[in-house]
């Protein structure tokens, strides 16, 4: 397990990465903003997505229950026709793991699950969500950047596939200093599929 640690702060700013899943129950310990399950894409995966025509990518925006994630995921595949087989699987059984892991860590039983094609730098200015903590997995292209506050100009990235958990602004107790945002990409050609998966209490009116 590695640990990234910074200045003693009374604000958790710490990053907490980890090849094993158990990492990211870790994300309620003292003075941890985030923690990474740090995973690598199996190659054919990766080359199946990755030459996946834009058009093809698909694109999702609800609210659900952990039970309903892979009807969902495939549903929205269906729309664009993402064609089926092995890989597809493959990517709608990973966003209902990280559903399943998210629903067991801040015990939510509804979630807010977005699966974003990113072209531009909309996402481009480092911040911290207003939301109690926010799943992160990247499918294809750059992944997210981190940066204590004070310290953009020298970000860590999270890996392509790796599973980042971010506490948010709602967290209670201790505040986060640690910083993140979509890598800026505009113009240069590349396409991003990212997942997000947010506690449904925080889209509460």
């Amino acid at each position: 397990m590695n640990v990234i640690a910074f200045p003693r702060s009374t604000d958790a700013r710490g990053i907490l990465q980890s090849h094993d899943v158990s990492v990211l129950n870790s994300i309620s310990a003292p003075g941890i903003a985030a923690a990474i399950w740090q995973r690598q894409p199996m190659v054919e995966f990766s080359r199946w997505i990755d030459d996946l025509p834009v058009h093809q990518l698909p694109r999702l925006r609800t609210i659900v229950a952990v039970g309903s994630v892979t009807p969902c995921i495939h549903a929205a595949c269906d729309l664009v026709a993402t064609p089926k087989g092995q890989f597809r699987d493959m990517l709608a059984n990973d966003i209902t793991a990280m559903a399943q892991i998210m629903t067991g860590v801040m015990d939510a039983p509804m979630m807010h699950l977005r699966l974003e094609v990113v072209e531009t730098d909309a996402c481009r200015k480092f911040h911290i969500d207003n939301k109690t903590a926010r799943m992160l997995c990247t499918y294809r292209g750059a992944g997210t950047q981190l940066a204590e506050i004070g310290q953009e100009a020298a970000p860590s990235v999270i890996g392509t596939g790796s599973i980042a958990l971010l506490r948010g602004k709602r967290w209670p107790g201790e505040a986060t200093a640690l910083l993140h945002r979509s890598p800026p990409i505009e113009a240069t050609g590349q396409v991003r599929l990212l997942a997000v998966i947010d506690p449904a209490w925080d889209f509460k009116k």
